[in-house]
């Protein structure tokens, strides 16, 4: 179950690359041990199996053997509009957070929003691991803003909740099977 990021979180506050305004935080548990999540969110290769809007991953380049640096080019469809993202890995703390900004996309985001990026907590706790996903942006001006108030935020947040259940359902089912 995704839920908001309350006062009882088991998260301790982390210095975050993001520049962009944190617009939402969405969170679930997931029964394997955090390294092994970690290791499944940061596999690009696997992106596209447990990413619903992730067909693929075409192209990666750059970046050290933790991800950081490393860039990575997505074909996505989002809503049945097929298109492309390119996302770079600004912060890689192993088996703990990972950040990324959107560097480029084919649907507008970066006309729509300054600062567009995402972070990742992985903590653990006695059943697992907790998993936070945090979105960030700044609105690029008054209207989108004000699109951002009425709808774009709630359909971030779906997708926030999708990429959840994925890696979930994914890291369960791989880590029972390992088990």
């Amino acid at each position: 179950m995704m839920t908001e990021f309350g006062i009882n979180s088991v998260y301790r506050p982390f210095m975050t690359s993001q520049l962009g305004k944190k617009q939402l935080s969405r969170q679930t548990m997931i029964g394997a041990p955090s390294a092994f999540v970690y290791r499944l969110f940061m596999d690009n290769a696997e992106l596209p199996t447990w990413a619903p809007p992730v067909d693929s991953v075409v192209k990666e380049m750059g970046g050290d053997e933790t991800g950081l640096g490393r860039t990575r080019i997505c074909e996505v469809t989002m809503q049945g509009k097929r298109g492309t993202m390119a996302e770079e890995c600004v912060e890689a703390v192993a088996d703990t957070q990972a950040s990324f900004h959107v560097v480029e996309d084919s649907f507008g985001f970066r006309r729509m929003f300054r600062d567009y990026g995402f972070t990742v907590h992985f903590a653990e706790i006695a059943t697992g691991t907790q998993v936070r996903i945090e979105t960030f942006y700044t609105p690029a001006n008054i209207v989108w803003a004000t699109m951002n108030a009425l709808f774009m935020r709630r359909k971030f947040r779906g997708i926030a909740d999708e990429l959840l259940e994925g890696l979930k359902a994914l890291a369960e089912q791989r880590y029972a099977g390992a088990a």
